[in-house]
Formats: C-alpha cells, structure tokens, sequence
C-alpha cells in the first residue's frame, strides 16, 4: 500500500466513489484490474504520439467502470504530456442539432482543457503563452537576441507566421493560424482586448462573421457544422506548442441513443462516423478520442448505434470473436467491452479503500479477511436474487460500511457488518 496519499486525495476519491462519480484526481492508487484494457489504450497512445490518430469506444453497463477507465486514462496521458480534455454528452451537448448542440459540445471540451501544469481545466490560455514563451526563448538561446531589442520581436513574428502558415493547408486552418496570429500580436502590443477577442474566436463564443471579421479579420467563425474540424486544427496546434498531442474524452454517448427523432439521431451517427473515419484514414494526426457507452445503445437494432449500418458494419464483433469454445477479445478492436470486475479484484479494491479511508480519519481500519470476504458474499448474493448489484453500488455501500464502524469505534464491528445487508 502507498503511504504517500494525502489526506485530501483520499477525502476526494472517497467523496467521489461514495457520491457515485469517478473522481478526478487519485485514481492511481485505487485501480484494480483491467490490465489488458489499459494496454490496448496506451498502445494507441503511442501511436498518438508519433502522429497518428485513435477511436475508441468503451462499452459496458452503467456502473460497469467506463468512466473510471476514461479518467485514468486521461490522467496517465497528462502525465505524458498530452493537453486532454472532456465532455459528458447530453441532451444539450452532441455532435450535430439544430440547438447548436455540437458548438455545445465544442465550446465545453475548449474550457475543459487541461495539461500536466493546469490539471483542473482552463488550460487554453496557458497553452497560448506557453507556446508563445518558447519561441522567445528560442530566439533568445539561438540569436543572442532580448527582448526589447529592435529586431526580436521581428524575428519572433517571423517564426509565429511560419507555424501559422503551415497550419493553411487544413480544413479552416488559414483562420485558425490568423487567429492564433492575433493572439500573438495582443501579446506583442500589450493589447489585451485583442487577446480576448482571439480567445473567443478560439473558444467558439463567436455568433456572426461580421463581427470575426470587424474584431479579427476573419471571414469563418466555429459552428454547429465545422466544430470538430478544429479539434483536429488543435490537435496540430498543441503539438508545435511542445506537447505531445490531443487526448479527448467523450462520456455518455448514450445520450444519442436517448434522441427522439431517427433523422436527428441519424445526423449523429454520421458525425460519429466522420470522426472514425478521419482516424483510420490518416485524416487527422496527435489525436485520440474515447467514447463511453451502455451495450444497449450501441447494440440495439433499431435506435442504437448499431442502427446505423455504416458504423455497424466498421464496430460490430466479428466471426471469429463471436464464435468458438473459447471467448477471446481482439484488443485491437474498436469496441472495448468492459466485464465486471472479478471477486478477487474487488477484494483488492476493498482493502485499497479501507487503507485510504484510514488515512482520510486517521486510524487503523478493523477489517480483516473474513469481513471482506462475508461483505463480498452478501454483495454478490444480491445479484443472485435478481437485484443487479454494479462495481459503482458496491462501492457505495462500502463506503458506507467503513463510514459507520469508523464513527461508531465502541460498537464491535461485527455488530455492524454481520447484522447488516448492505
């Protein structure tokens, strides 16, 4: 066991687990299992890394541990130097709609930027300065130049124009390197209104392209339509600003499923099957994207993803995976399906969370084998009896367990777990 968690990561992952959600932050130290999942994912992120590009999408039941997966994934590619960012699909976040639902989605997983020195998102700007810093020091290093010396900021606009400029030969990239041109140009000048007229542009908050083109010179602004053409302008971007690549998380890709309308869940689906296709094809470079979602929305035949026979016929298991004495996965395959976690991994997770829940209240938690074997039994057993009991529930109780034997020390605990069915 790590002896090293603080006190406040362990109040956040226990906080989180108890809650329901995955917390942000401390997921190393509670991730049990899922070592041929966590291969495949990092096999792409070195593809990523080299200038490719990877989909992924993680199937599995609610509370089957998708979204922990995503996190600690996110997590471990920060770690590497990759700007990550997410978004939890909605109602009001999508690919396409005719409510800007996709300039939503945009628009969220700009602010939800992060990097290893910005963790808790916000990171866009620092990313800007940090990019325009280096090329300062370059020419400090390389050209003996300073700043405030006639010709250095010359020689800085001269290397900003040359990666501008190589961005023109994108979808929407001679915007893109006018804009980020501008930024440059604020920071050059001390003009900040600039840079938070670039910013916005960036952002997507944007509404007319008269006003792009009175405030920046700019003839496009980012929409419902091109939005996804500029995270893989950002993906480039990030890259020439010293990092390794675009790393995005998109939870609950249910959500489309849950669309009303075959026409409006159709329009997504063919957004979907865009991005895949951008992947495979060499279209897009430094870019990773990883989906979320339940068995039924990808599978059901007739609102599922699976309904749409382009990404059915790209996603679906083949032969050779669906038939045999012996069930094997392709780890290579586009769909990771996430199994339950099995009896001993949870056990190990049981004894994880009870060495953090010591550290958060300072004691020696009481629970030996017996105990957590007994709680595992009772947890199972409710599956048994048609009560379908999820990795994320039995956590909860869990938690809850400890909770109440911590705060009642002068209670045995067997009084508490025996009498108990949780």
């Amino acid at each position: 066991m790590d002896n090293k968690i603080s006190r406040a990561t362990a109040a956040t992952v226990l906080n989180s687990l108890k809650s329901g959600v995955v917390p942000r932050t401390g997921l190393e130290y509670i991730t049990v299992g899922r070592k041929s999942e966590i291969q495949a994912l990092l096999q792409d992120v070195s593809i990523i890394e080299q200038g490719g590009a990877a989909v992924r999408f993680i199937e599995g039941k609610y509370g089957s541990g998708k979204t922990f997966l995503m996190h600690a994934l996110r997590n471990h590619v920060m770690e590497k130097n990759f700007v990550v960012t997410d978004v939890e699909l909605s109602v009001d976040k999508r690919f396409v709609g005719n409510k800007g639902q996709g300039l939503a989605t945009y628009r969220e997983l700009i602010r939800n930027m992060a990097t290893h020195a910005c963790p808790d998102n916000g990171a866009l700007q620092l990313i800007l300065d940090k990019w325009i810093g280096a090329l300062e020091n370059e020419v400090v290093q390389f050209e003996g130049l300073v700043p405030g010396h006639e010709v250095f900021d010359v020689r800085v606009s001269q290397k900003i124009y040359k990666i501008t400029s190589s961005m023109e030969e994108r979808v929407n990239g001679f915007d893109f390197g006018k804009v980020l041109a501008s930024y440059y140009k604020g920071h050059r000048k001390g003009d900040v209104e600039l840079q938070k007229k670039a910013l916005r542009w960036l952002c997507g908050e944007y509404k007319t392209r008269t006003e792009a083109k009175s405030d920046l010179g700019v003839n496009l602004i980012i929409s419902d339509e091109n939005w996804y053409d500029f995270i893989k302008l950002f993906a480039d971007f990030v890259v020439k600003a010293g990092y390794a690549g675009l790393y995005v998380c998109m939870d609950e890709l249910a959500s489309l499923y849950e669309i009303p309308s075959r026409v409006g869940r159709e329009y997504n689906y063919s957004k979907l099957l865009a991005i895949y296709n951008d992947a495979l094809q060499g279209k897009a470079s430094y870019l990773g994207m990883i989906f979320s979602v339940t068995g039924e929305a990808m599978e059901d035949p007739t609102r599922g993803i699976f309904s749409f026979e382009p990404l059915k016929s790209r996603l679906a298991e083949t032969c050779f995976e669906q038939e045999g004495v012996i069930k094997m996965r392709d780890m290579a395959s586009p769909v990771i399906k996430l199994a339950a976690l099995n009896p001993g991994e949870m056990y190990v997770l049981l004894e994880k969370l009870a060495h953090m829940h010591g550290i958060l209240y300072g004691y020696t938690p009481k629970l030996e084998h017996d105990d957590y074997i007994y709680f595992l039994k009772q947890q199972y057993g409710r599956t048994e009896e048609g009560q379908e009991t999820t990795a994320r529930e039995m956590i909860r109780n869990y938690i809850t367990l400890l909770n109440l034997i911590q705060q009642n020390q002068e209670v045995p605990k067997e009084d508490i777990l025996y009498a108990r069915r949780a």
